[in-house]
């Protein structure tokens, strides 16, 4: 028995009660609270679990990752997951506190946790993973993370605190990978593209690694896809992108926004401090098709089925389950509007995140794909969202210039989003300007409901509404969709 941690999971269980009476959304609330009666209540219950957890990090892809690995594993284990995105340590905390009983008893074999980018290393400490999965490392709100040197610097240090019995699963195209890893006991896997050119429109790349991390010579690139991503090596030192053990290529990108590709699960023999496994060599790829746009989520698949792998799971269960698998909210959901709420007819919309430069400029690479667009683009500040919206002018919207039919802003910086479209060529649409005082009084506090629901009121059946919002506009999306009784929409447009 232990008192501390009771009394912690008294308060935070009642804290989850009055929650859900009171109808709040605020998830990490009760680990907050919890974890001020005992701060070491994550690592308590996480030695409670019977299989080391795997924690899932990086600046995008984290939510998407994290959750197709929760559905290829439930095939094998009882899971639990901070599955509703809450990725700091309360977050977590909140996570446990649900699914342990009062005394402490949890009943999970296996635990995944999605994990803040600056969230690592005090995740790393409290959790003790087994897996740990680095997607990426991009520049995202410069106020709060500083830049990306700074949060590779602090993850290479949280590395130094695995065992050598943990393994890290790693982006080999992004270069902070293998530098980040490399002091550390953990075991590597590496998983990357290897088709060297990339079937989609061409987009000017914001790199934020330009330089060698080892002895700060140029890197040069037989193949650059997105940002700094690609296949690199040193013009001066040894340093260059690692062979990975899961890779994909003959990528087939789809006006549905669908996408097709060629998985290969390879066993390499590793240097003694690299991972070996029981993986065998494939007579010929596995051909996947899926309903997920996109480069970016192609990293996805990978970082997933390369988990699975290590888990043992059957190649065909991974297919089956990455082929079946529906985007979370807000990462590219096909929502439909019902006749009865819409005017008329049923109307499709499609939401994309976009909260960084990297993220939102293969957004909006998979955007120009198609001939006509309606854009509802809200921009937001908040502190979930970072204070500095600089980034925007890193996104390259003018791709989209000939493609855009209708475009709208909102958001508390509306009005910066509508000079950078301003800047790419691309004119607001006349009668849907929704920034401060040309929205109705009665609305005036409730901008982005009002904007989502007049673009949806403006959109014809035939057309499809695209609404690009940062984090804590999506949540406001998200309500105002539920409110106006939309439904997932299963087939693409």
């Amino acid at each position: 028995m232990d008192p501390q941690l009771i009394a912690a999971l008294l308060l935070g269980k009642t804290v989850a009660f009055i929650n859900k009476l009171t109808g709040s959304g605020a998830t990490a609330a009760p680990g907050l609270y919890a974890l001020k009666i005992d701060p070491n209540l994550v690592k308590k219950l996480s030695k409670k679990i019977k299989n080391g957890p795997i924690v899932i990090s990086g600046t995008n892809g984290k939510t998407t990752t994290s959750r197709l690995i929760f559905d290829i594993l439930s095939t094998k284990y009882k899971i639990i997951h901070n599955r509703q995105g809450s990725n700091l340590l309360r977050g977590i905390a909140s996570t446990l506190i649900k699914h342990t009983s009062i005394f402490g008893n949890l009943d999970s074999d296996l635990a995944i946790w999605e994990v803040d980018e600056a969230t690592l290393p005090e995740a790393i400490k409290n959790v003790n993973p087994k897996v740990v999965v680095l997607l990426n490392l991009f520049r995202d709100q410069l106020d709060r993370y500083g830049e990306v040197d700074t949060t590779r610097t602090k993850w290479q240090d949280a590395l130094l605190q695995l065992s050598k019995e943990s393994t890290l699963v790693l982006n080999t195209d992004d270069p902070n990978m293998p530098t980040a890893a490399k002091f550390s006991k953990a075991k590597s896997v590496y998983f990357g593209v290897e088709d060297t050119v990339i079937k989609l429109p061409s987009i000017s790349h914001v790199a934020d690694v330009k330089y060698c991390p080892r002895c700060q010579s140029k890197l040069v690139y037989e193949a650059l896809f997105s940002s700094h991503l690609g296949h690199y090596k040193c013009s001066n030192c040894d340093f260059q992108r690692p062979d990975p053990s899961i890779s994909a290529s003959s990528l087939i990108f789809n006006y549905d926004f669908s996408t097709r590709l060629k998985l290969t699960i390879n066993y390499k023999p590793a240097p003694p401090n690299k991972i070996k496994t029981d993986w065998t060599k494939q007579g010929e790829p596995l051909t996947i098709n899926y309903k997920l746009p996109g480069l970016y989520n192609v990293y996805n698949i990978l970082a997933a089925s390369c988990v699975a792998r290590l888990e043992k799971i059957n190649v065909n269960i991974i297919k089956k389950n990455i082929e079946e698998y529906s985007s979370a909210f807000g990462r590219s959901q096909f929502v439909s509007i019902p006749v009865s709420q819409a005017g008329g007819g049923n109307k499709s919309v499609i939401i994309f995140l976009i909260k960084n430069p990297t993220g939102a400029n293969e957004v909006l690479r998979v955007l120009s794909l198609r001939k006509s667009l309606h854009v509802l683009a809200i921009l937001n500040d908040k502190i979930a969202d970072g204070r500095d919206v600089s980034w925007i002018w890193d996104t390259n919207w003018e791709i989209l210039q000939n493609k855009i039919t209708t475009v709208s802003v909102s958001g508390t910086r509306a009005w910066d989003i509508a000079t950078r479209l301003k800047y790419a060529g691309i004119k607001l649409s006349k009668n849907n300007i929704y920034m401060g005082n040309h929205i109705p009084h009665k609305y005036r506090n409730k901008e982005i409901s009002y904007s989502v629901k007049n673009s949806i009121d403006k959109l014809n059946n035939r057309d499809t509404l695209i609404i690009l919002p940062t984090y804590t506009a999506m949540l406001e999306v998200q309500r105002t969709l539920h409110k106006v009784g939309a439904s997932r929409q299963w087939h693409r447009q």
